[in-house]
């Protein structure tokens, strides 16, 4: 397999990666590896590089305690219960001796050494003499898209897949426990003896409850936007409304409590991450565009992948740059975006693995014909050949649901699809005030920051180019302009109503997006790998395979999620309370939850069509 030139994170990690080893890392016997095209070293420099995500201080993190137990945070069996994985990566040393990984943190948790003389949230002094590249502890993609699924207690990894994790407990807990730190004397004094040492001066002591308390206001302001009472549960994150909302703080950061809340009350499952590169369109509703430019770099990709790490803990200060070709100082690591996109690149789809029950082939042959008999090939691009890293893919996008008054379809492209709005609706329709955007007057993106208010998006998009171009200069000007390029046909409703009663607004936020719903969308992609990517719809509210292809009213209303258990005739996990590790209750009745629509005539099929379809999809 030959890598980009460009392979600065791989050359960095080869000397060590050749003698690493993958240890058993996920409990319940030796771990089978789906086979996707990467080499050992490829997989491991995934899991490990930083992308300039900065979360909390590695000396904090080692040494902090769960929130009600002075049990350390770090436990594994904690860890587990939110389900990130154990790291599978022993045995090496990191190139640089000042900033090595630590085996300790779960998958994808990386560590961070970049000087903070220049960055703002991330630079807490909270030691004398401390250096200025103190280490940080962060996320790459690797923890959010990497799963496990388990059958006859042989787990199989699935590289890029979608993560059982519970990231909003997860960091909610976290800040629980830094808050608790802050405000109990023995937590504080058992803390600061870890983190300084027990001969630690008064001053010390005194400047790491400084830092302590700094970071705890930034955490709470962020929360504060994002809040929802909504619960994702496990494999469920609200990304979008995430970084939307770190861009709204970005805008107001010593200010936040006087930010426009948007609450992230619109969870979707984890994406599966090969095939990402070869599409025109990425994101579930269609968000951001693929903009390959030259060399192997996509403009479009190192946005997007910006974009995350600004919503996953990176440091952007928004000001006002210094010249034509400056942008804004941040942590974000672009060499390893280009790589890190460049690597999955490479990713091919799971195959259904030799440790499941064999394919009967005659049903596969079969499910083949309905799939086109039934044109579902008509949004679901059927691939005619073995997979190669050249196939482009233009994804289809479909209404997410029926304008009102509902607008006759003309197609099947046109027929809604009719699952849960607010993903795709949040996405039109959140908006903030600009702040520190319309002071530094960058017309990054457009000019809609330089106005009081602004939708989000577009402050993203903002920050997203602005990170860049600091870095790479000229390189991103000629594609960057589509990254997250939403067609915004809907009116906002006006920026007060956010302050009124949540209910209220979410029946403002409604109403607007039924009136124009024929202009939000989400995605429909080639299913290959589809059924290793558990549970359906964007937002993981039907549990299997075969339950999609249920009509909607037949579908289960309430299911448990958490566990790894695999049923591979379904094709989904085992949605009963019993199963091992189900701990959270998914209900469907609620908003955001819905697990309507994706119904094409599914009340046509007969079960046995419904059974040769699922085995298709197996096979793909």
């Amino acid at each position: 397999m030959r890598l980009s030139k460009k392979a600065l994170l791989l050359v960095a990690l080869a000397p060590l990666l050749a003698n690493s080893q993958c240890s058993n890392w996920s409990g319940g016997g030796d771990t089978v590896t789906s086979i996707q095209g990467w080499s050992q070293a490829q997989t491991i420099a995934w899991y490990t590089a930083s992308q300039g995500s900065r979360l909390i201080p590695q000396a904090w993190f080692d040494n902090l305690e769960q929130p009600d137990a002075a049990k350390p945070f770090l436990d594994p069996a904690y860890i587990a219960s939110f389900r990130y994985l154990p790291s599978p990566v022993s045995g090496w040393t990191a190139p640089d001796a000042a900033c090595p990984f630590d085996p300790k943190l779960p998958l994808g948790f990386t560590v961070d050494c970049q000087d903070d003389t220049h960055f703002t949230a991330t630079k807490l002094h909270w030691k004398t003499a401390q250096s200025t590249k103190e280490p940080w502890v962060g996320m790459n993609c690797a923890a959010c898209h990497t799963a496990v699924l388990t059958y006859q207690d042989k787990p199989v990894r699935i590289e890029g897949g979608p993560t059982l994790a519970d990231f909003q407990s997860f960091t909610g807990k976290l800040e629980e426990s830094l808050r608790n730190t802050a405000a109990q004397p023995d937590k504080f004094a058992r803390f600061a003896t870890a983190v300084l040492g027990a001969d630690a001066t008064q001053a010390d002591r005194d400047l790491l409850m400084s830092a302590l308390q700094a970071r705890n206001a930034w955490n709470s302001a962020l929360e504060n936007l994002n809040h929802t009472d909504l619960q994702y549960g496990f494999g469920r994150l609200d990304a979008i409304g995430h970084i939307f909302n770190k861009a709204a703080l970005l805008a107001m950061p010593t200010d936040g409590a006087h930010q426009t809340p948007n609450p992230s009350d619109a969870p979707v499952s984890y994406p599966f991450l090969w095939n990402v590169p070869q599409l025109d369109k990425v994101e579930w509703n269609g968000l951001a565009d693929n903009i390959p430019i030259a060399n192997g770099v996509d403009a479009g990709a190192l946005g997007r992948n910006t974009g995350e790490v600004i919503g996953v803990f990176g440091d952007v200060t928004i000001a006002k740059p210094d010249g034509a070709l400056s942008g804004y100082v941040s942590s974000i690591r672009t060499p390893t975006l280009i790589e890190m996109e460049e690597q999955l690149s490479w990713l091919t789809p799971p195959k259904w693995p030799a440790a499941f029950p064999a394919l009967d082939q005659a049903k596969v042959a079969k499910g083949l014909a309905l799939f086109t008999e039934k044109r579902c090939d008509t949004c679901h691009t059927v691939p005619t050949a073995s997979w190669k890293r050249e196939d482009r893919y233009k994804v289809q996008l479909i209404p997410a649901a029926a304008t009102s008054p509902a607008t006759p379809p003309t197609s099947l492209l046109t027929t809604p699809t009719n699952t849960d709005i607010w993903m795709s609706c949040n996405t039109a329709l959140d908006s903030a005030k600009t702040g520190a955007f319309e002071t530094a007057k960058a017309d990054f993106g457009g000019a809609e920051t330089k106005s009081p208010t602004a939708f989000n998006v577009s402050m993203v998009k903002n920050a997203v180019i602005g990170s860049i171009l600091q870095q790479k200069g000229a390189i991103v000007m000629t594609g960057l302009e589509g990254v997250f390029g939403i067609d915004r046909g809907l009116p906002a409703p006006k920026l007060q109503v956010f302050q009124q009663n949540a209910d209220v607004v979410k029946q403002l936020r409604l109403t607007a997006c039924l009136a124009h719903a024929s202009e939000i969308f989400y995605k429909a992609r080639p299913l290959q790998g589809i059924w290793a990517t558990a549970p359906y719809l964007h937002n993981g509210s039907v549990v299997s395979l075969y339950e999609m292809l249920l009509p909607p009213a037949q579908r289960k209303t309430t299911f448990y999620t958490g566990t790894s258990v695999f049923d591979p005739k379904s094709v989904g996990f085992i949605p009963d309370e019993s199963a091992p590790g189900n701990a959270f209750k998914f209900d469907t009745t609620l908003e955001g939850n819905k697990n309507t629509g994706h119904d094409y005539g599914n009340a046509t099929l007969s079960d046995d069509d419904r059974w040769d379809l699922v085995e298709y999809m197996k096979s793909i």
